[in-house]
């Protein structure tokens, strides 16, 4: 659910005098999800750890939307919005140092999710600031739960980085069709690019890109292309796939080939089953695989609110490098959330 408050609603607030030039309304909205997870093989001795944080199918968040009609099919919009953790109350989105287009932000970041003002026009969206890549929100659409939260069952957003600051984004529809563009200009943070398609007709969903992304000393280039899709069997049933293909340059000649297949199956009217698998296939340089797997159940007590399990398991072979959540090289973890929107 998203709260509105309309023009007159601000204009008695002392406040903010300036919101009284022009019609405009503004939207509050969040997620709050909170889990329980019990994982195997947490540390290098084979101990077990739960734990409650963050969501592991979303991230928690709460924002504020706007916009204003200019006249003549034009409006200017602006989003804020910030990543918490509800097991602490902690922001999100820190970064330890600046690279890969983000600047350093050790103790987290007040709009840290998104931070962004642009004009929307019928040539399309321009939007300026602290923003999605590219990569993410396309190969979200490829996925049964887009980019998951959770480490351990997500398998692409390490790879194309979430966010950048300092970007500009040009979004425009065109019948089925969607096209997009983006660069982020270098702060001594790391600059980056990218262009992206998305085509939509009745059951199908196709999505393709490409961006770069230097890091802050402008001495490593990653690249990161990707295609794929989703198509609706039936009212019941959803299937995906997607591929995602990673080169670095400068520094590293690391190499990455990712790929995933998930469906999402509504078992009855509030309960929905959700399968999901993916590879990464690491060549070059520490070569190796790892392979990850995951079921989950979603029961839906409202339109807001729902209660999730998930089950899920990752195994290394070769030289892969041992991600921060695993202690080991093969770990099981099940985990219990609880959502609400608003």
């Amino acid at each position: 659910m998203k709260k509105r408050f309309t023009h007159g609603v601000l204009c008695a607030a002392a406040f903010v005098p300036a919101l009284c030039a022009a019609q405009s309304n503004v939207t509050v909205y969040g997620i709050v999800d909170a889990t329980v997870r019990h994982q195997r093989n947490a540390n290098a001795a084979g101990d077990s750890l739960t734990s409650v944080g963050d969501g592991a199918y979303t991230g928690s968040r709460w924002g504020l939307k706007g916009s204003e009609d200019l006249g003549g099919g034009m409006k200017a919009v602006f989003t804020l919005e910030s990543g918490f953790d509800p097991s602490s109350g902690t922001l999100q989105q820190a970064s330890g140092s600046a690279s890969n287009g983000s600047s350093a932000a050790p103790g987290g970041r007040l709009f840290g999710r998104e931070a962004s003002v642009g004009l929307d026009s019928p040539l399309g969206l321009v939007t300026l600031g602290r923003q999605y890549t590219l990569a993410h929100p396309l190969s979200g659409r490829f996925q049964p739960q887009p980019n998951p939260n959770l480490d351990a069952i997500s398998m692409f957003s390490s790879h194309h980085v979430s966010r950048q600051d300092n970007m500009a984004r040009y979004y425009k529809q065109l019948g089925p069709v969607g096209l997009y563009a983006s660069y982020t200009f270098n702060e001594a943070n790391g600059r980056g690019r990218g262009v992206g398609a998305s085509y939509s007709a009745g059951a199908l969903d196709l999505v393709a890109y490409y961006q770069e992304i230097n890091n802050a000393a402008n001495t490593a280039t990653r690249g990161i292309s990707g295609a794929g899709g989703s198509y609706a069997v039936s009212k019941e049933l959803k299937a995906f796939l997607g591929y995602m293909k990673r080169n670095d340059r400068g520094t590293s000649a690391q190499e990455n080939d990712v790929w995933s297949l998930g469906l999402n199956y509504n078992l009855a009217a509030p309960l929905v089953l959700t399968v999901s698998y993916a590879q990464d296939r690491q060549s070059v340089v520490n070569a190796g695989k790892r392979k990850m797997g995951y079921v989950g159940l979603d029961y839906n007590f409202s339109k807001r609110t729902d209660l999730y399990a998930e089950v899920d398991n990752n195994r290394l072979s070769g030289a892969y490098p041992q991600p921060g959540f695993m202690g080991t090289r093969n770990a099981t973890g099940v985990s219990v959330g609880l959502r609400h929107r608003f």
